[in-house]
């Protein structure tokens, strides 16, 4: 499927729409506790999602007809990962449309406390959709319905691993291109796959 980059925020009312957000942060010691030489590793890192379809991708999802961009933001990664983005706090980072789809990606940065909190946040509200999905048949939360896990991606690489071969796995739509453009223009680097 063709994909064109086209520029930031431009609503095509002919195509569907769909906004995402990438929440990152510029440091964070996810290896801390390790005992070897990754313990002293700091890397900025991104939080990303598991999808029904198998691929990953960044939480989001369809604009509704005549919904500014930024609003279906808000709606969406509440919908999605039960979190309220406040529409100051994101930038936009790329648009891009294939034959049927436009795609807005932006980015949130939070400091690593903030981070972990937001990572936590969605861990805790995803097993009590879980949890809801069993037992109740009110949760309007899409966790196992759209979503099936949600990881913490550092932007790291170390002997031969690390994002380098994350970028080798498969994701939804462009979210490929997404990734690569929010590291290269967002956290000015420049991956090799």
């Amino acid at each position: 499927m063709k994909t064109n980059r086209v520029e930031f925020g431009k609503v095509n009312t002919e195509k569907n729409n769909a906004v995402f957000l990438a929440i990152y942060t510029d440091e964070i010691a996810p290896w801390k506790y390790f005992i070897d030489d990754m313990q002293q590793h700091v890397c900025p890192a991104v939080i990303m999602i598991d999808r029904w379809d198998g691929r990953m991708g960044f939480p989001g999802g369809t604009v509704e007809k005549d919904e500014p961009l930024l609003d279906a933001l808000v709606r969406e990664i509440k919908e999605e990962i039960g979190i309220r983005v406040r529409k100051e706090k994101v930038k936009g980072v790329i648009s891009q449309e294939n034959h049927k789809l436009v795609t807005h990606l932006f980015a949130l940065h939070v400091n690593e406390l903030e981070f972990l909190h937001i990572y936590y946040h969605i861990l805790n509200n995803f097993s009590r959709s879980i949890l809801n999905h069993a037992y109740e048949s009110e949760d309007e939360s899409h966790f196992m319905s759209e979503i099936t896990g949600i990881k913490i991606v550092p932007i790291i690489e170390h002997n031969g691993k690390g994002i380098n071969k994350f970028l080798e796995n498969s994701f939804a739509g462009g979210g490929h291109l997404d990734l690569q453009v929010f590291l290269k223009e967002v956290l000015n680097i420049d991956i090799k796959v």
